[in-house]
């Protein structure tokens, strides 16, 4: 007979502040500006509180009320199940059992670290932790999400089928594709957006501005100023997003047992995630256009709450891999999906029609005629400027030009084909190309939408709806009404008309 000991813990301190208002940071950072301009001495501190006594005295009413809400929640499991129990007077308990997560997901970012704290967040496909998601996210110290990590480990079956490690030089390669200047760009926003609440704004910018002039300034001995400074704010953009990358998927590895998959990543950040196999919802082999050119790509997966940790994570199952690796892992991850639905070009049973074409172009025409506009008008209110408008006409174009490109190329990879109990769809989004795999039974609706330029030629898109922590939409354009609808009637699947 076998004994379960339970442990009850409390959430890290850190989580109080989760609890408190979005306006305490409006509060509390000019008291604590102004206290520090301060002199040190009796009567300054005295004005200084008659000033400022009823801002005290609310941030003292949003800290009693965030500790009382920190107070009474509990956090229990056992070799069973986890259990969270909230409030006091009106209290709620929102128990999961172990075989019915579909993943686990332990987080340790820097600042984290620096407090022995984890975000851990639990994903199921129930429904039952709040009426907003299906996950439940707790902030704990890092000794007891080790312990939960354990007990939902011990609880999986211990068999090894396969394991793999991508080696560091391929890993560099992932993040050089992979990385982008917009999204380097919105690391830095959010970082400078996270320091102007903590420090001057003057002081800021002029650090920020002295530190760019000077890069400028050496860039425009070979060339023009303008041109110096567009390069240099693409380039630290892509620089931030590659070390993001690098960081993120360095010591990356993934363990598949009979039941379960392991991953682990992070240089600075420490990521495990443990996920259910039988609740993984759909695979998506993933690619831009260098990757594509180069026949490599990475797999992801849809499991609830894979993926949803954190600004930079992705719901990644191998980083990069050629074809004959995604071939290989297929078999070995997801013994269920046949591997020629994934890599090998299956026989598409709906693609684009020769009518259908312009509609591929739609997006690239419209984030091209944007920067022309701009370019008219500001070149109308601000004509002495106007070799630096043209300059950044150049820039804001190369993005359509690079969409027109996806678009092209996704004329002849779109399409849906079937093979068994699985639906395979090949689409761009933006500017990534996807093949994503899915059983029939994970499909949850279908939406055929027509157009009334596409009424003229017959042609429709289809906006399929799959299961997730909520739900993924797949949207394949330029299809044939008449063939889209034998199809999906064919495959049993619920059709509804726009």
């Amino acid at each position: 007979m076998t004994t379960t000991t339970e442990r009850t813990v409390k959430q890290h301190p850190l989580k109080l502040f989760s609890y408190t208002t979005n306006y305490f940071w409006l509060l509390i950072i000019p008291l604590v500006r102004s206290l520090y301009s301060i002199s040190l001495d009796v009567d300054s501190l005295r004005v200084w509180l008659m000033g400022t006594w009823m801002d005290l005295l609310v941030i003292g009413a949003i800290l009693i009320f965030a500790w009382r809400r920190w107070e009474h929640v509990y956090v229990r499991f056992d070799d069973r199940k986890i259990s969270v129990t909230k409030g006091k007077i009106y209290s709620t308990c929102d128990v999961i059992y172990y075989d019915t997560i579909s993943s686990l997901s332990v987080n340790q970012t820097l600042f984290l670290k620096l407090f022995g704290a984890c975000t851990v967040t639990v994903g199921t496909n129930a429904g039952v932790i709040s009426r907003a998601s299906d996950n439940i996210s707790l902030t704990l110290r890092k000794s007891d999400a080790d312990r939960l990590y354990a007990r939902v480990k011990k609880s999986r079956a211990k068999s090894l089928r396969y394991s793999v490690t991508p080696n560091k030089i391929r890993l560099i390669l992932y993040s050089f594709i992979s990385s982008s200047t917009l999204s380097g760009t919105v690391v830095i926003l959010a970082f400078l957006y996270e320091t102007s609440r903590m420090f001057d704004r003057e002081v800021e910018a002029q650090l920020i501005m002295d530190t760019l002039s000077d890069v400028v300034n050496r860039a425009s001995v070979y060339v023009s100023p303008v041109v110096a400074g567009v390069s240099v704010v693409i380039i630290i953009g892509w620089l931030v997003s590659f070390m993001t990358n690098i960081f993120n998927y360095w010591n990356y590895s993934l363990t598949r047992c009979s039941d379960s998959l392991y991953i682990k990543s992070g240089l600075i950040e420490r990521n495990r995630h443990i996920l259910t196999l039988d609740k993984i919802n759909s695979v998506d082999l993933r690619q831009n256009l260098i990757s594509k050119l180069l026949r490599i790509s990475s797999l992801h997966c849809d499991c609830a709450g894979y993926g949803e940790t954190g600004r930079a994570e992705t719901s990644v199952v191998m980083p990069i891999a050629t074809e004959r690796e995604v071939n290989s892992a297929v078999v070995e991850i997801f013994p269920d999906i046949p591997s020629e639905s994934v890599y090998h070009k299956p026989k598409l049973d709906l693609k684009p029609t020769y009518q259908s074409y312009w509609m591929f172009y739609y997006a690239p025409v419209v984030l091209a005629i944007l920067p022309l506009t701009a370019y008219f008008v500001l070149f109308a209110l601000f004509p002495s400027w106007r070799s630096v408008i043209r300059v950044g006409l150049i820039v804001a174009e190369i993005p359509a030009l690079w969409l027109a490109i996806v678009k092209t190329l996704a004329i002849f990879k779109t399409g849906i084909a079937v093979n068994g109990d699985f639906i395979t769809m090949r689409y761009s989004k933006f500017y990534t190309f996807h093949t994503t795999v899915v059983p029939k039974d994970r499909i949850v609706k279908v939406i055929i939408k027509q157009t009334y330029l596409q009424s003229l030629t017959g042609n429709c898109s289809a906006v399929i709806y799959t299961a997730s922590s909520g739900t993924s939409k797949h949207v394949i354009t330029g299809l044939r009404l008449n063939r889209t609808l034998g199809f999906f009637e064919k495959n049993g699947v619920d059709l509804y008309f726009e």
